[in-house]
């Protein structure tokens, strides 16, 4: 015959709670971005982008649709015809495909800063990242 103990002992722990038992993390939205066009996303390749005190990335724009998080400091931030804003620590930015991107640069002049960044690419895209000369 089975002993009912260990069966017991584990919904014991269930109902009580248990020590093991934890909380879901929670979950903050950040951004829902459309991406227009669609496209079929085969990879996303994912770019951490270390910036000295007061750096900037130049001129350039993006073959597929690019999405960055602030994951160090915060940066003065120029795409396309939007006028410049300051995005900080957590924040999202979204960089359209062939849209110009006019610079990300590092705000502090003291500090470091970084960006966390995704590419959505498909099987056919093969160059991401077009620096563009400056005007």
């Amino acid at each position: 015959m089975k002993s009912a103990f260990p069966t017991s002992l584990f919904l014991a722990a269930v109902v009580s709670g248990g020590a093991s038992a934890q909380a879901i993390p929670s979950r903050t939205p950040l951004a829902t971005i459309p991406i227009a066009p669609s496209k079929t996303v085969t990879r996303v390749e994912t770019t951490r982008v270390d910036f000295a005190p007061g750096q900037a990335m130049p001129r350039h724009k993006h073959t597929v649709p690019v999405i960055c998080l602030v994951s160090h400091g915060a940066f003065r931030v120029k795409i396309g015809d939007a006028p410049e804003r300051l995005v900080g620590l957590g924040e999202v930015t979204y960089e359209p495909p062939e849209v110009v991107v006019g610079y990300f640069r590092n705000s502090s002049n003291t500090d470091t800063a970084q960006l966390t960044c995704n590419a959505l690419a498909g099987d056919a895209d093969k160059t991401l990242n077009v620096m563009l000369p400056e005007r």
